[in-house]
C-alpha cells in the first residue's frame, strides 16, 4: 500500500480547518466575558509551545510513524497500550465533533429530519472520502478552505461595515482580573490548540519534512487570528452577556446583518462553515483512530477499520450524548484524561527521545 504524501500547502490548509473547525460559530472562551481574546490569544501561546514539542519527536525519526517512534523509545508492549489509548481518544473526539455537528444541522437547517438520519448521510460522505486516501481528503481542503475563509472574513466585514460592532462591548479590559481568563484558559487550550496532537500520526505523510514546524506553526498562526476576529465580532456585535447566553452566537450575528435589504437572512452561510469544519474535522478523528488500531491490529487494513468505525460512530454517539447541552458538559468534564493526552504524555515521549539520543551519542564518542 503506497504511502500517502502531503504538500506543505496540503498540511498548512488541514491545519487550518483542523483548528478552527465549526469553532467560529462558537464564543470560545466566554466565561471570560469581555476577556475572552485574552484567553484565546493566551491558549494560542501554549498551543504554538506544544506544537514545538509535538514537532521535535518526528525531526529524529526521518518519515517514520509514530507507531515506529514509540516502539523504537519504549518498546512493543508499551507502544500498543499507548497508540490505544490514543486511538481511544480520536474516536472520543470524534463523536463530541461528530453529534456537535448533526445537533446543529438539524437546529438550524433540518429540524424536521431525524438525527440519525442526517448523522448517518454525513458519516457516509466521510467513509467514501476516507475510503478514496487521505491524499484525497488533502486535495479537497485545497478546494474549500479558501471558501471557508472568504465566507468567514465576510460576515466579518458586513458587521463592521452595518455599524453593527461596538468596541465598547470589549471594555473594560481586565475588568473582572484575571481569575475569570485562567478559569476558562484550559478548556480553549485543549480545544482547539491542543487537539493539534493529532497531526503526530500525520506528519510522517509530509513530503519536505524540514518545512513541517514552520507550516504546522503558520497553520495555527492564521487559525487563531480567524478565532480572535470571531470572538471580538460576536462580542463586538451581542455584547458578552447575550453572548454567552445563546447556543449559537455567529448565527445570531448572521440574522443582524441587513445591507440595503440585499444582503440578509445569510444563516445558510453559517450552516456552509458548521459543514465544512465538522466534516473535516470529524473525518481527520476518524482515519486516525483506524490508522493507529491498524498499526496494532496488523492483520486488519485501514480502510476496513474506516467502515467499521464509521458505521458504528453515529450509534456510539447518539447513545453517549442526551443532547447539544449534554455533550458540551462531557467535553468540559474529560479535562484530566485530555492533559494527559496533549501534554503530559507527548512531554515524556520527548524527554525519553532525548536522553536517548544524548546516550547513543555519548557512547559512539
Amino acid at each position: 500500500m503506497n504511502t500517502p504524501k502531503l504538500s506543505s500547502i496540503q498540511l498548512l490548509f488541514l491545519v487550518i480547518i483542523f483548528e478552527v473547525g465549526s469553532t467560529t460559530l462558537f464564543a470560545l472562551g466566554i466565561g471570560a466575558k469581555q476577556d475572552a481574546w485574552i484567553v484565546i490569544l493566551f491558549a494560542y501561546i501554549v498551543g504554538v509551545l506544544l506544537l514545538l514539542c509535538y514537532t521535535q519527536i518526528p525531526r529524529y525519526y526521518n518519515q517514520k510513524d509514530f507507531g515506529y517512534i514509540l516502539t523504537d523509545i519504549i518498546g512493543k508492549p508499551f507502544a500498543i497500550v499507548l497508540l490505544f489509548l490514543y486511538s481511544m481518544y480520536f474516536l472520543s473526539q470524534s463523536t463530541h465533533n461528530f453529534y456537535e455537528f448533526g445537533a446543529l444541522i438539524k437546529l438550524t437547517a433540518l429540524p424536521y429530519t431525524p438525527l440519525w438520519f442526517i448523522l448517518y448521510a454525513f458519516i457516509f460522505v466521510v467513509i467514501y472520502i476516507l475510503r478514496l486516501g487521505f491524499e484525497v481528503l488533502a486535495r479537497t481542503v485545497e478546494i474549500f478552505l479558501p471558501f471557508f475563509i472568504f465566507f468567514n472574513l465576510l460576515i466579518y466585514s458586513f458587521n463592521f461595515f452595518t455599524g453593527e460592532l461596538d468596541m465598547s462591548n470589549l471594555l473594560p479590559i481586565l475588568g473582572d482580573g484575571i481569575v475569570p481568563i485562567l478559569h476558562q484558559l484550559p478548556t480553549v487550550i485543549a480545544f482547539p490548540f491542543g487537539e493539534s496532537v493529532v497531526f503526530l500520526m500525520l506528519w510522517h505523510y509530509v513530503t519536505y519534512q524540514r518545512d513541517m514546524r514552520k507550516i504546522s506553526i503558520i497553520g495555527m498562526t492564521i487559525a487563531a487570528i480567524l478565532l480572535l476576529l470571531s470572538i471580538i465580532i460576536i462580542i463586538g456585535v451581542l455584547g458578552p452577556r447575550f453572548a454567552s447566553q445563546t447556543d449559537i452566537p455567529f448565527l445570531e450575528i448572521l440574522l443582524s446583518i441587513h445591507v440595503g435589504l440585499i444582503f440578509t437572512n445569510l444563516d445558510s452561510i453559517g450552516v456552509f462553515i458548521l459543514f465544512i469544519g465538522g466534516f473535516y474535522k470529524t473525518a481527520i478523528h476518524v482515519y486516525v483512530s483506524s490508522l493507529l488500531l491498524s498499526w496494532i491490529f496488523k492483520k486488519v487494513s485501514k480502510n476496513t477499520l474506516i467502515v467499521i468505525i464509521g458505521l458504528f460512530l453515529p450509534i456510539i454517539s447518539l447513545l453517549r450524548f442526551d443532547n447539544l447541552d449534554d455533550q458540551r458538559w462531557k467535553g468540559v468534564e474529560s479535562g484530566v484524561y485530555v492533559i494527559l493526552i496533549y501534554t503530559l504524555i507527548p512531554t515524556l515521549i520527548l524527554l525519553l527521545l532525548v536522553i536517548k539520543n544524548r546516550k547513543q551519542r555519548n557512547e559512539q564518542t
